[in-house]
């Protein structure tokens, strides 16, 4: 890792080494521009284990009984992600006057983008797919960012890509990291943004870091609140959304299945329910039943089947003078729940599951709490020149699709826009 304490100056700075932030340092440090990513967590190896979870894992609440879960590592939440990738709402974005077509044909040769091969599903998921063709639902499958030509039945989590290779690739190229560092706020002058206020873990001795061009890319969460110590109005002021989710789980008695790549497919109920693949390998699966407070079901690992109800609820919420995130599920949102888990218990019954239980209901990532052309433009810029925002942040509500992909397409977007500017 690069490091310095000393006040430099760089092109760019990118605040957050997630999925964009990663992208768009990759992007830059090709173009020789000199790169500064801040990074909240730090940068230890990754691995798929309880320790492994634990040291990355943070959780802020995002309503009074649901939290969101976020990692705190180089490559953020790509860390420990299910690697799922819906396609761009192409037509959304062009409406708002951004193209993302020819980003999305460069992440398409880039990325291992594809459909599971019929090969790598496991007989649970197979069998709960079977399950919902039978009852009549559109089950198909989805697009994952996995590289199936290494996978030997193992190495579940190796095999998914992670932002964390765009950084050390950006890294090769003369990129500088700063991990443990938290960005307080922007610098400003005179309507212009000219670098940015960090901290090292939690001695909070400030260092600043001054450059031409600022990117905020620390998540949908992190991001307004940078923005609204920066002196932006009116962040967050259309509240946000969460697609708050559910599980449902069961056993089958007959049923003696290899492992899978939880979510690899799917149906929408209707325009507001969709319904999830739920199986896991064994390693996630332990982990749930622990979470759930079942912890006799991960000797019968084989014989159990999932499924996720995940639903599209109204978008509202606040951020408080306090910094914290607040909002409140209406009646409506818990009837949509209810369809949803009266569908999956029709398909996990129909597949032969039986001591069917309900997980915890979670957060499915609080997203859109900045506005393309309210708080930015349609090149991502704030009010402030050289203020940029890409993450999560500013995905739109009226297209809710598991965002890795979209997110890549949005960072070449904008990185196109840096390099030609």
């Amino acid at each position: 890792m690069k490091y310095s304490n000393r006040e430099e100056h760089f092109d760019a700075i990118i605040v957050g080494s997630g999925t964009c932030g990663a992208t768009i340092a990759k992007e830059l440090s090709k173009q020789n521009k000199r790169v500064l990513i801040l990074e909240r967590g730090g940068n230890g190896p990754l691995k798929e284990s309880l320790m492994g979870y634990a040291k990355i894992s943070n959780e802020i609440r995002v309503t009074n009984k649901l939290k969101d879960l976020r990692a705190f590592t180089t490559g953020g939440t790509t860390a420990m992600y299910f690697a799922v990738a819906d396609s761009p709402p192409i037509k959304t974005f062009q409406d708002m006057g951004i193209d993302l077509t020819e980003d999305l044909e460069q992440v398409r040769k880039e990325l291992p983008v594809a459909e599971i091969s019929d090969a790598l599903i496991g007989g649970q998921a197979k069998r709960l797919g079977e399950s919902a063709r039978q009852l009549g639902y559109d089950w198909e499958k989805k697009l994952m960012l996995i590289d199936q030509s290494k996978f030997n039945h193992k190495n579940y989590y190796e095999v998914k890509w992670k932002a964390r290779v765009f950084v050390e690739e950006a890294l090769r190229n003369g990129a500088v990291l700063v991990n443990q560092a938290t960005v307080s706020k922007a610098i400003l002058d005179n309507k212009k943004a000219i670098g940015v206020e960090y901290y090292i873990g939690k001695k909070k001795k400030v260092f600043k870091a001054y450059g031409e061009k600022i990117i905020l890319a620390a998540g949908s969460l992190a991001t307004p609140i940078i923005l609204k110590n920066s002196g932006v109005k009116n962040v967050v002021n259309h509240g946000f959304y969460i697609n708050p989710s559910i599980g449902l789980i069961g056993k089958v008695s007959d049923l003696s299945s290899e492992e899978n790549f939880c979510g690899c497919m799917g149906a929408k109920l209707d325009d507001d329910i969709e319904l999830m693949d739920a199986n896991f390998h064994r390693f996630l699966f332990n982990m749930g039943m622990i979470v759930s407070a079942k912890p006799f079901r991960i000797a019968s690992y084989p014989k159990h089947i999932g499924i996720t109800v995940k639903v599209k609820e109204a978008v509202g919420g606040e951020l408080t003078e306090k910094g914290k995130y607040y909002k409140k599920l209406t009646e409506d949102d818990h009837k949509k729940l209810k369809k949803g888990i009266e569908a999956a218990n029709r398909i996990l019954k129909n597949a032969g599951a039986r001591k069917i239980f309900k997980t915890s209901l979670i957060s499915g990532g609080a997203l859109g709490t900045i506005r393309i052309k309210e708080q930015i433009d349609e090149n991502f810029q704030t009010q402030y020149n050289n203020l940029y925002v890409c993450d999560g942040s500013i995905l739109p509500d009226s297209d809710r699709v598991t965002p890795t992909l979209t997110l890549v397409c949005l960072a070449k977007y904008l990185s196109r826009h840096l390099i030609a500017s």
